[in-house]
């Protein structure tokens, strides 16, 4: 039997939740949902799986410390391996960093039929066990010869992600993935969700090297000739940036989606996501991380650790309050938070962005 390999994609920045986040300490170092880090716990979810022998966090130069240090303090540092940050040079987009890591591990005995599962870093699921389950399906996809991916079962009609059709059933409990379709207006979204057959694109991906280049030679002929010659790491600097979706995925021919069902997830991607999906509301739909009272007011989330936060007859707002910002935006409007950070970038104040 092959082995399974796991990759934890943390090379990313953003601040899509800033100020908590900001471009040098992303989301996926913060302590949102207990007392572990969203790397954390997703290399713990790994675990239920892959030894950690077979573990990898792809990641840049500049969280080496933050990564260490986090995977030392719920794995264990010495139990981590040897090669366990494979290190992106540049930032290059997912295809070319995933395409990096296959390389490295391939240069380190792993063979072409072995499987490699690829997650963000910065998803949260509360229900493990319904990850678990799907990629197991997913693993036996990628075994019979598919790219696949898990699809997140949609809860609502959401503009934010993209979305894989779900085809005809295969054997083993896998289906086609018959397309991928960019975000789509709300009116798309909500037939998408009546007609039950869309799921959500989570950048979850399942292959063996031997899969991959086979779909990569037809879908990216640039990628293919670095990367079938071992050059991905020597030709870095010069690799386009690219997602693994518009590279790969939705290119290839084989692929396969692997629904998963009450799972849970979510991208964490706004502050709206963490009081929805993540976080567990009172019964007038407010949610306070550290000391706040919220008098005859509803819908409302504040995360202020420093001080004590009393809203008043207040709805539908957030209160994010950390030691050098106080940022306070409309529910529903938290997505703009880029229009605050492009402001501060553009007047000099960078240090708080």
């Amino acid at each position: 039997m092959s082995n399974v390999y796991g990759l934890i994609l943390s090379g990313g920045s953003g601040t899509r939740l800033w100020p908590l986040s900001r471009e040098n300490f992303p989301k996926q170092f913060l302590r949102l949902h207990g007392d572990k880090t969203l790397l954390q716990t997703t290399a713990l979810r790994m675990l239920n799986m892959i030894p950690i022998e077979y573990l990898r966090v792809i990641s840049g130069a500049k969280w080496h410390d933050l990564v260490m240090s986090q995977s030392g303090e719920i794995l264990g540092a010495d139990n981590l391996p040897d090669g366990f940050i494979i290190e992106e040079p540049f930032a290059r987009g997912t295809a070319p960093a995933i395409l990096l890591a296959v390389e490295e591990l391939r240069s380190q005995g792993a063979s072409d039929d072995d499987v490699m599962v690829v997650v963000p870093s910065d998803a949260f699921i509360r229900n493990t066990k319904a990850f678990t389950d799907a990629l197991k399906i997913g693993v036996k996809a990628a075994r019979d010869g598919y790219i696949a991916t898990l699809g997140i079962a949609p809860v609502r009609p959401d503009t934010g992600f993209g979305y894989i059709r779900q085809g005809r059933e295969f054997e083993g409990g896998y289906f086609e993935a018959e397309a991928f379709v960019e975000k789509p207006d709300l009116k798309t979204a909500q037939k998408y969700l009546s007609e039950g057959v869309y799921l959500w694109n989570g950048g979850i991906f399942i292959f063996t090297p031997e899969s991959l280049s086979r779909e990569l030679e037809r879908a990216d002929p640039e990628l293919f000739g670095l990367s079938s010659n071992g050059k991905v790491r020597e030709n870095f600097a010069a690799v386009k940036n690219i997602s693994f979706d518009n590279a790969l995925m939705e290119k290839a021919e084989r692929v396969a989606v692997v629904p998963m069902a009450n799972s849970g997830w979510s991208d964490v991607g706004s502050w709206d996501a963490l009081h929805d999906d993540v976080l567990e509301c009172d019964e007038r739909g407010n949610v306070a991380v550290g000391e706040a009272v919220m008098l005859e007011s509803r819908n409302c989330l504040v995360h202020s650790t420093g001080k004590l936060t009393v809203l008043n007859l207040v709805n539908d707002i957030v209160v994010v309050d950390t030691p050098d910002t106080l940022f306070i935006t409309r529910r529903g409007a938290s997505q703009e938070v880029r229009k605050a950070v492009k402001y501060l970038k553009d007047n000099g104040m960078n240090d708080r962005v």
